[in-house]
């Protein structure tokens, strides 16, 4: 069956097509069938729909797969070398409005946000799904719901929230009612808890790793811990002493938690086309290679730069380091995008600890570094966490908001992201991305735009 879904969301018109790798239904909001009628059948396929908004596929965001390094991008770990000036924007921290790119990294959440409306408020009003089915799919719906604010506010800064299905136009909110909201979506999914069935599913466990990343970059260092611990103690995952397994076929570990899976289909024309050299095993055209300053962040015998980058050396034309993180050697993209990893609870709970128990943060730190082949640390910073961090999550669009959040050690009255901004000549107003002027046209009460760009 198909049909399309048309929608306003107070940002801008969508086409949304509910659609999934293996399924679509036939569902028209108040139209085809009634919601309290949907059974568990048609609400894993409405699911289905959510998991597809993030993929490669999603209708009308062709390139919304751009986002899930574009921190990268706009940090100090991935540089632009040729052909879309969009991505000499990102990098240059002078992004414009009319930035295509940046309007899709805007507008595909967005699709995603309001296929979760459907479902939760579908799933609220039926009387035939099972009470374990409901928890499962509401349980997703707030995951991928709060993800969604998640993606937006980290980079755009205050967005409108959208709860329902309403086609009306909204102002935006505030960067503290963005994370609230976020941070009480994801307490609804940990009260409906999907069971961990395997990382290509959304879980309980994914909720709180996200909540305890949330809670870390709010300052709330207790919660971020609490959330943390948890999902070490599920026994559900293990930290891979293998790094490398984690990033190549078949793509799966213990160690993670949460990724969103791509087809051969979904994949075609993915992050190893922009990210690879052609000459590496599944190609590439070596649009965004691999930043010298993160070449030298790897310590002598840390299995993560193999792992993660590889040197192209002349005569080879366009010679230098470029990402393998998303290779695919049949050339498919069929690689996930990785979302939450056990590691990340660990280096969490060391910052946390930072100053209330070091030794225990020294603890936490190591236990990551001793798995990937490095020495123990003696004592630990601040510095030593972020630098980990960097390193630990290579292309995982993390590095940007790491920079933003960690005081500058040359300037601690600024952050990482300030003083990078200031030494190419940009500003504060720098570290985020304009509203693009493609939704500000179709809603106008998302003016005024962020500082510098009005």
């Amino acid at each position: 069956m198909k049909n399309n879904i048309i929608k306003s969301i107070g940002v801008l018109l969508i086409a949304v097509n509910f659609a999934s790798c293996d399924s679509k239904l036939d569902l028209l909001p108040r139209d085809s069938v009634a919601p309290e009628l949907v059974g568990g059948a048609e609400g894993d396929k409405l699911l289905n729909g959510i998991y597809d908004a993030f993929q490669n596929g999603n209708v009308g965001s062709g390139y919304a797969y751009l986002s899930y390094v574009t921190e990268d991008l706009s940090a100090d770990n991935l540089k632009y070398r040729a052909t879309f000036f969009q991505h000499g924007e990102v990098d240059n921290n002078a992004i414009l409005t009319d930035n295509v790119l940046v309007s899709r990294y805007f507008n595909f959440p967005y699709v995603a946000i309001q296929r979760a409306n459907d479902l939760i408020e579908i799933v609220n009003s039926s009387s035939t799904i099972e009470e374990a089915t409901k928890k499962r799919l509401l349980g997703s719906a707030y995951f991928f719901r709060a993800y969604g604010y998640y993606r937006l506010v980290t980079i755009f800064g205050a967005v409108p929230i959208a709860l329902n299905r309403d086609i009306v136009e909204l102002p935006r909110n505030s960067v503290d009612e963005v994370y609230t909201q976020i941070i009480n979506d994801l307490k609804l999914s940990i009260e409906n808890p999907a069971p961990f069935e395997n990382s290509n599913k959304v879980s309980v466990e994914a909720a709180k790793a996200l909540l305890a990343r949330v809670y870390l970059i709010r300052g709330d260092k207790a919660l971020a811990k609490q959330m943390a611990t948890e999902v070490i103690s599920s026994g559900k995952f293990a930290i891979e002493s293998s790094y490398a397994n984690m990033f190549t076929t078949p793509f799966e570990s213990r160690e993670h938690i949460f990724k969103i899976a791509n087809t051969a289909t979904e994949g075609d024309n993915s992050l190893d086309f922009f990210l690879q050299h052609p000459s590496m095993p599944g190609a590439g055209r070596a649009e965004l290679p691999v930043d010298e300053s993160l070449v030298s962040a790897y310590e002598e015998g840390d299995q993560r730069k193999a792992a993660s980058i590889q040197e192209i050396k002349a005569p080879t034309a366009n010679p230098g380091w470029y990402s393998k993180k998303y290779q695919d050697p049949s050339g498919n993209g069929a690689h996930p995008y990785y979302i939450l990893r056990l590691s990340e609870m660990y280096l969490i709970i060391a910052e946390c600890d930072l100053t209330s128990s070091p030794s225990n943060a020294l603890t936490n730190i190591n236990l990551v570094r001793k798995n990937r082949g490095l020495n123990n640390l003696s004592t630990v910073t601040l510095n030593d966490i972020i630098k980990e961090r960097r390193v630990e999550f290579a292309f995982e669009n993390l590095r940007w908001m790491d920079m933003r959040r960690t005081p500058s050690t040359s300037n601690p009255s600024k952050s990482m992201a300030t003083v990078f901004l200031e030494a190419k000549k940009r500003s504060v107003n720098d570290e985020l991305y304009p509203i693009p002027q493609s939704a500000i046209n179709t809603n106008a009460l998302l003016l005024p735009n962020n500082p510098g760009y009005n």
